[in-house]
């Protein structure tokens, strides 16, 4: 095809990219791209370009990067130019219409990876965190809307416009699996995300909120009110508040008896994976709450366990719930199907400890894990010793300093108050 000065820079550029190439040309069938050989001694050859590489100024960068991929396939005629094109597949930034499927699968293998291999984390987190991001942007290249990395970072992030911590999240989950993608299955380096990406087109995530930690009249009160519905889920909430667990951990609660005391004790053999780092299975420390005359109470929950007497909430076949964060917030949350209203006296009150610790400036964030923050903060307030509260709580010193609440307004004002003089001022 000859130059036309006519046409747009773009396609000149492409059209003079066989230029250099004896018997090589260009062409154009509908929005299709056409390459055409001709080469004496030989039959002229024809191919088209796969999909999505088509004739428009979107992708006509990336078919040139295929055209100069299929030349050099060619290897000047010791391969039929169809075969060029088939083998350009794997070093081209696109794999083409028939292709586009494997990015499905490398999505597949890199949940096999982080899941069953590495271990890295549970299907179930894979899935509620990784997949969302991971299979959005797998639409998103197969419907050819991104031809690179950082084209994919920009248009995935309008998904969460509005959301600074999903893009962050986004940034962090789509980069992984780019690196997957190139170091694992061969795609292009250019799919690659960078930190410049990243700092290019994320905001800067905000200040985390302020963790809510309930105070201990507030925890009898929700308990009391859950035993005058349902004692099974009145119990949920006793082992949440006493033991400081991690809601995931309710399904794997188990009576022994505590080789240290000789009395019987909770286990707990969950295993954290992923994070900042695993948990190891340990043996469960109760901290006691302080009633209304401010002493220390505890429930015989290790008793009433080893006893066979602990009663958790039911499925509707009678067994017991496999519970977890879900599970409890769900139940927390219920809302009547009539008003969209809390359908129930916990709700209700769970409704009003929320707009509460939401008011307080700064605000606070009460949710069904602030149980586990308000056992640590009863920790501290009591004089256990940290390394000991961390062990209960199975995580380290540097994660515990780092995710979890250690002090309250309170606490600090107490640890300041003493009878002074006053000195009066001049």
């Amino acid at each position: 095809m000859a130059p036309d000065d006519s046409r747009p820079r773009w396609e000149q550029r492409l059209v003079e990219t066989t230029e250099p190439w004896n018997g090589w040309s260009i062409s154009r069938v509908r929005d299709r791209i056409v390459l055409r050989v001709r080469k004496r001694g030989r039959p002229a050859e024809t191919a088209y370009l796969p999909r999505p590489n088509t004739w428009d100024e979107v992708h006509h960068r990336n078919a040139i990067r295929w055209i100069e991929a299929v030349y050099k396939a060619w290897d000047n005629g010791e391969k039929t130019l169809k075969a060029a094109v088939a083998d350009a597949h794997d070093t081209s930034d696109l794999q083409g219409e028939e292709k586009a499927k494997t990015w499905a699968q490398i999505a597949d293998a890199m949940e096999a990876s982080r899941v069953q291999q590495s271990q890295k984390c549970s299907a179930h987190t894979f899935r509620k965190n990784w997949r969302p991001f991971i299979d959005y942007a797998v639409r998103l290249i197969n419907t050819g809307k991104a031809h690179d990395g950082y084209g994919l970072l920009k248009e995935a992030l309008k998904n969460w416009e509005g959301a600074p911590t999903m893009k962050v999240e986004c940034g962090r989950y789509l980069g992984l699996f780019m690196q997957f993608a190139v170091s694992r299955h061969k795609a292009p380096a250019s799919w690659l995300i960078t930190e410049f990406d990243k700092d290019e087109l994320i905001p800067k995530a905000p200040k985390p909120r302020l963790k809510a930690v309930l105070d201990d009249l507030e925890m009898l009160r929700l308990i009391e009110l859950a035993d005058s519905v349902n004692v099974r889920w009145g119990n949920v909430f006793r082992l949440l508040t006493q033991f400081g667990l991690r809601p995931i951990e309710l399904q794997h609660l188990s009576s022994r008896v505590n080789p240290v005391t000789g009395k019987p004790a909770i286990w707990c053999n969950y295993r954290k994976t992923g994070g900042e780092e695993e948990t190891d299975p340990r043996f469960l420390e109760a901290m006691y709450i302080r009633d209304g005359n401010d002493q220390p109470v505890v429930w015989p929950l290790e008793q009433a366990m080893a006893d066979g007497t602990l009663q958790l909430p039911t499925g509707r076949d009678g067994d017991v719930r496999k519970l977890s964060g879900s599970a409890v917030n769900c139940y927390i949350h219920r809302k009547s199907r009539s008003t969209g209203k809390p359908s129930g006296a916990v709700q209700i009150y769970w409704a009003e400890l929320v707009e509460h610790y939401d008011k307080q400036d700064p605000s606070e964030w009460l949710r069904p894990y602030s149980f586990r923050d308000t056992y640590s903060i009863r920790c501290h307030r009591e004089g256990v010793p940290v390394a000991s509260i961390c062990d209960a709580m199975g995580h380290s010193e540097a994660v515990h300093s780092h995710s979890y609440r250690t002090m309250t307004l309170g606490m600090r004002t107490r640890d300041f108050a003493a009878k002074t003089g006053t000195i009066p001022l001049p």
